[in-house]
């Protein structure tokens, strides 16, 4: 057995070498024990043409690897550090399933509550139309485990067709998460009873948020970031946005295939995007695919639900045994609440994919858990690539470092970041809005002499420009000759930006 597991290592290392090698940017603590990793890291980005990606990985409750390689951005030749947050898609799933299981722990729902009807959850009077009667009998833990009766393989997935549904509800476009619920369930059959079989659904999980919300009397993401991660000491993980001007500050860019063509904006379907930015709804997806994350971060919510004594956990033993108890095997592995269980290693995992993203989570019986992010997801065969890279690895690991970079201030923030965008619009006004491209915007709060204002379309690109001076409190703007459609206003006072929307027709 011991030379097998030698010769296996000599395989392994021998691919390692003969992979194509290049000078991708590698940032954050440098641990020649784990070598390896960056090895099969910068193939990975090599072999499947990546721009960029990260690495992070626990070992008894300690981070022990957190690293970013390649580009964060081709455009600025700006590095992937460990501290860049990438969008996570479907590893969304767990930080749902996760915030679920602290109410049901707190005795605020439980998992055969039913959602819909007088007595359900979303009792609201927006979602008593419905069409078909089997949704009454849809209880949350249908939803947690894709049991609620919609497969995205046979009816779609109405988180992706915002739009099309706003023009449905006669609302303006793109549909909020609200809307699309309120459609599903008043023009739409479920494909299945619930719980008599199983169908992935982001959609289930966008109701889950809305649970939360409802039980709790907050947002979705106010309450996770109030009360499942800030106590955790995870201040930079959000639910994400759809456009390239809206990106968050450490975010990193998205690039789908370079052949790939534009496609029409879930805002404005005169207007072509690339489908990263404006082909998807990223807020809709929220609670069951819109989240961005560091590596790192991702690694210590892991560790605490991972049920390891090296770390404490912030769910008790048994609450950790229910979400983690195989429901089904319909997609191929056991499928439990939010998390796919391997269940003869008692391995458990998931993964995520979108336009721009693939990502990948993991933990391990052995106390070793992981997270992989990178920042493209249209080459063939990356996925393969990607789920297996820290297995395939961790049989050539002989020694652990003993270091927690948990506890470390080794950070790499990325050259150019992107500045801070407040949320404060009460600084200025624009009116009329919606306008017929004449418009004026109205100074109110700001307290620097000069500032910046541009006019941005959906690709983020500035079509306006001007320099407003000391003691000027309007500006009159004239957009008649741009295309009809969905505009931002940004002033930029020289510390912070601040933005609005402005609708053309």
């Amino acid at each position: 057995m011991k030379t097998k597991k030698l010769l296996f290592a000599a395989i392994i290392v021998s691919l390692l070498f003969t992979f194509k090698q290049s000078a991708k940017a590698q940032t954050g603590y440098y641990s020649p024990s784990l070598v390896n990793f960056d090895m099969a890291m910068t193939n990975l980005l090599n072999n499947y043409d990546v721009p960029g990606g990260q690495l992070a990985i626990t070992y008894k409750g300690r981070l022990v690897y957190s690293r970013g390689f390649g580009l964060a951005d081709k455009s600025t030749k700006t590095v992937v550090c460990p501290d860049n947050i990438f969008r996570i898609a479907s590893l969304s799933k767990q930080i749902t399933a996760i915030t679920i299981m602290h109410l049901y722990e707190q005795g605020r729902v439980g998992l055969n509550d039913t959602v819909f009807g007088p007595n359900g959850i979303l009792n609201d009077s927006i979602y008593q139309t419905v069409l078909d009667p089997r949704v009454y009998g849809i209880t949350v833990k249908h939803l947690l485990s894709h049991q609620g009766g919609w497969d995205r393989n046979i009816s779609g997935d109405p988180m992706f067709s915002t739009y099309n549904i706003a023009l449905a509800m006669s609302v303006p476009p793109p549909a909020n998460i609200e809307t699309i619920i309120q459609y599903m369930l008043s023009k739409e059959m479920l494909d299945f009873a619930p719980g008599k079989n199983a169908g992935y659904s982001n959609f289930g999980f966008g109701i889950l948020g809305r649970v939360i919300k409802k039980i709790t009397n907050q947002s979705y993401e106010t309450y996770v970031r109030d009360t499942i991660l800030a106590p955790l000491g995870i201040t930079d993980m959000h639910c994400g946005r759809s456009l390239l001007i809206n990106k968050l500050p450490k975010e990193v860019n998205y690039y789908d295939d370079p052949s790939a063509p534009l496609v029409p904006s879930i805002f404005d379907t005169t207007i072509l995007v690339p489908y990263p930015f404006g082909g998807f709804n990223m807020e809709t997806l929220e609670s069951g695919g819109g989240w961005v994350a560091s590596a790192q971060d991702l690694c210590k919510l892991m560790c605490a639900v991972d049920k390891f004594s090296s770390r404490p956990d912030i769910l008790l033993s048994s609450t950790i045994n229910t979400m983690a108890t195989p429901i089904h095997s319909n997609f191929g592995s056991p499928y439990a609440l939010g998390w796919f269980i391997n269940t003869t290693s008692n391995n458990w995992w998931h993964d995520g994919s979108l336009g721009g993203t693939m990502t990948y989570q993991a933990r391990r019986n052995t106390e070793i858990n992981y997270a992989l992010l990178v920042n493209s997801s249209y080459s063939s065969g990356q996925y393969n690539a990607l789920s297996s890279l820290v297995g395939t690895i961790i049989p050539l690991i002989t020694s652990w470092p003993a270091i927690d970079l948990f506890d470390s201030t080794i950070v790499c923030s990325p050259i150019n970041a992107v500045n801070n965008i407040s949320k404060n619009s009460s600084l200025f006004t624009v009116y009329p809005n919606p306008s017929n491209g004449k418009f004026t915007v109205k100074f109110e709060g700001f307290q620097q002499t000069d500032y910046k204002l541009t006019i941005c379309n959906l690709l983020g690109q500035e079509i306006y420009t001007s320099f407003i001076k000391e003691q000027q409190s309007t500006a009159d703007i004239d957009l008649t000759d741009f295309s009809k459609g969905i505009y931002f206003v940004k002033i930029d006072d020289g510390t912070n930006s601040y933005k609005q929307k402005i609708i053309i027709e």
